[in-house]
């Protein structure tokens, strides 16, 4: 084979699979997830607020991926990562390969929890329920939240007060970041 051969060869191959991305929805929302992830900025944690969540916000039903019931208040004790976010969501699915690496180094020390309004038929579909054993779905978000935007990151101390919120995708395990996460767990 010629050498414009096996360039015209490549070329080819290269788009099939591009319009193929494009036309195959799941394709297409993970390859962008993944895109996403190669240029996502660090999150710097901080203690940039201290709210108390309020009891009726703590009162809210989430279903784990078997469709238990779980009361969100369940999780007070240990400080909680807590992530809202979607299936359609790129930046979302981008941050999720962080949030696994926080839950796998500090397993029975901080909840991790990522939260969608959708329903257990559309993770499964999505094929994340296979990677993430952390993915609840619940019927509505508490108002008090105000999740604006996919994917929103809240810090929650063992008291139930939120210490660090932050909107958009981004880098989460640094040393730094571990390092509060640390100080969160001693407290």
């Amino acid at each position: 084979m010629t050498r414009k051969k096996l360039w015209n060869y490549f070329f080819n191959t290269l788009l099939v699979v591009v319009v193929l991305i494009l036309i195959i929805p799941s394709w297409r929302i993970s390859f962008q997830g993944w895109y996403q992830g190669l240029f996502m900025g660090e999150v710097e944690f901080e203690n940039s607020v201290t709210t108390p969540i309020p009891v009726s916000a703590q009162n809210w039903a989430l279903f784990d991926l078997k469709s238990n019931l779980h009361n969100f208040q369940d999780f007070k004790g240990k400080p909680i990562v807590l992530s809202f976010w979607a299936t359609w969501c790129a930046p979302c699915r981008a941050e999720l390969p962080e949030l696994k690496e926080i839950q796998n180094e500090y397993l029975n020390k901080i909840n991790v929890i990522a939260v969608t309004e959708e329903t257990i038929e559309v993770i499964e579909n999505s094929g994340l329920h296979n990677d993430y054993n952390f993915l609840y779905f619940t019927p509505g978000i508490p108002d008090y939240f105000k999740i604006k935007s996919y994917p929103t990151l809240l810090l929650i101390d063992s008291e139930m007060n939120i210490v660090f919120r932050n909107e958009g995708a981004g880098k989460l395990n640094t040393e730094k970041n571990r390092q509060f996460l640390e100080s969160l767990i001693r407290n």
